[in-house]
Parts: C-alpha cells; structure tokens; sequence
C-alpha cells in the first residue's frame, strides 16, 4: 500500500476496501450516523496510488438537484478534457483511461427518502449499475443500511466497530 502520515481510524479495513476498489469492485459502505463513514472515506483517500482518480459527490448536498450533482462531477472529471452530457459519457471516457477511476456517493440513500429530481432515476442510475462491466471502474455509494430493494450491483459490506476493526 502507499504510506500515509496519518493515522487510520480503521487500518487493516480501510486497506482491504482499497484493494477491492482498486480492482474494480462495486462497493456499498454501511454504517450508522456517527459511526466514522466520513472518516472512513478520508483515510481510504489517503492510501490510494496517486494516478487513481476519484470523484466524490455527498448526496446530502445534491439530493434533490441532479443538475448539481452533474455539473459537480463534469467539474471534477474535467482532467479528461471532455464535455459530457450524460453518466454514460463520463464512464466510458474513464473506463479508457489507463489508471483506476473510482466514484464516490456518500450519502447515496437520501435519495430514497426524500422527492427528488426523477432525471436521478432516469440518468444516473442505470450508469451507476454499467459500473460492474466495467473493470477500470469502481463504485463506492456510502449508506446508513441495507435496504432489500437496492438498485444498484454492489456488494454490501458494513463499516466494523473500532474495537474489532484491526482484526
């Protein structure tokens, strides 16, 4: 792994979920309010190759406005040097990039609860799922549960307690 001055919070977890993001899995982070998912997502920062791209929505930010959400993840992909006008764009521009690319959605179930823009439903998720088939992708939506309808190809994986997460 790469060194970090920081200390993680949860060492041996934050480097297992690096790996797996590294290799191109879909992940879906669980854990309480509270519970460090924040954290959780700077250490895991802190320990990726520098050529790994990454891009980062909070969802509580954007909830209710897919615009926001687009322009803000067009502004952060802006090192391609390409306008996209849809998800589908931006992840195949990724995808054919020799490093990693890695996209972030912290807070991802707000978008169950509250009304929201339906272009989320129409323009973001079916891209969100393509991520799986693609190898040089990875996705991390970061949540508060498991729900039984999930609409996305992740795999579940709840964030540890602090007292068993270096074990």
């Amino acid at each position: 792994m790469y060194a970090t001055n920081k200390t993680l919070l949860r060492p041996a977890f934050t480097r297992q979920l690096a790996m797996r993001l590294q290799h191109g899995e879909c992940i879906n982070l669980t854990a309480p309010h509270g519970f460090g998912r924040r954290r959780t997502l700077q250490d895991l920062r802190s320990v990726f190759p520098p050529d790994m791209g990454i891009l980062h929505i909070d969802m509580k930010c954007s909830a209710d406005d897919f615009s926001a959400t687009w322009v803000d993840l067009c502004t952060q992909a802006r090192r391609t040097g390409t306008d996209f006008r849809h998800l589908g764009q931006l992840s195949a521009a990724l995808a054919q990039q020799h490093a990693q690319s890695l996209l972030i959605l912290h807070n991802f179930d707000l978008l169950r609860n509250q009304p929201h823009d339906p272009l989320f439903d129409s323009a973001l998720l079916p891209y969100l799922s393509a991520f799986s088939r693609q190898p040089r992708l990875s996705l991390l939506t970061v949540c508060e549960r498991i729900y039984a309808d999930w609409p996305l190809p992740c795999q579940h994986l709840p964030l540890p307690p602090l007292q068993s997460a270096n074990t």
